[in-house]
């Protein structure tokens, strides 16, 4: 897997953390506890930070990029970043569900729980407030959600950190 520095800064991966071998991590990027980056997906912190939240997963493909230091990437605990999501300069909260194929642009904030459907594209500097299903290009609050299914995320997000725990364990081994 490329774990690559950049200038002065190298990837800080926390030791409870999976990372996919065909990953690709660049520079000023933090990764959590548990957190788990897959096959293909691209990080780079190569002109602002990049941090990745506990239990968060980020799914195939996906590319997470910083390039201005006015607008670090912040990703908060227990997220799924979506296959092939695109994402550039933004702050999401806690327990967020971005689906696959999104694109979200500088300076966006996505508050805790907010759910993104499949192929949303959320513009610059726009905020989408918590507990929210969000669809479309651009991206438009569809309803509310509920505690019950930001709580059914949060579990989901615990058994997808649990299988890639296991996966860890069986590399280590090998």
């Amino acid at each position: 897997m490329p774990i690559l520095p950049f200038g002065d800064k190298s990837p800080k991966i926390d030791s409870k953390a999976f990372v996919s071998p065909q990953a690709t991590i660049v520079g000023d990027v933090d990764i959590g506890p548990r957190a788990s980056i897959w096959p293909g997906a691209v990080i780079r912190g190569d002109f602002a930070s990049v941090r990745i939240g506990e239990n968060t997963c980020v799914q195939d493909s996906a590319v997470i990029h910083a390039h201005s230091e006015d607008n670090p990437t912040i990703i908060g605990n227990n997220t799924i970043i979506g296959t092939a999501a695109v994402i550039h300069g933004v702050y999401i909260g806690d327990s967020a569900n971005i689906g696959d194929g999104c694109v979200i642009f500088d300076g966006a904030t996505l508050g805790e729980g907010v759910m993104l459907a499949p192929g949303s594209i959320v513009p610059s500097n726009v905020v989408i407030p918590p507990r929210s299903l969000n669809s479309g290009a651009p991206a438009a609050q569809i309803r509310e959600l509920s505690r019950e299914e930001v709580d059914k995320h949060n579990t989901r997000v615990e058994a997808i950190a649990h299988v890639f725990q296991k996966l860890k364990r069986w590399q280590q081994s090998t």
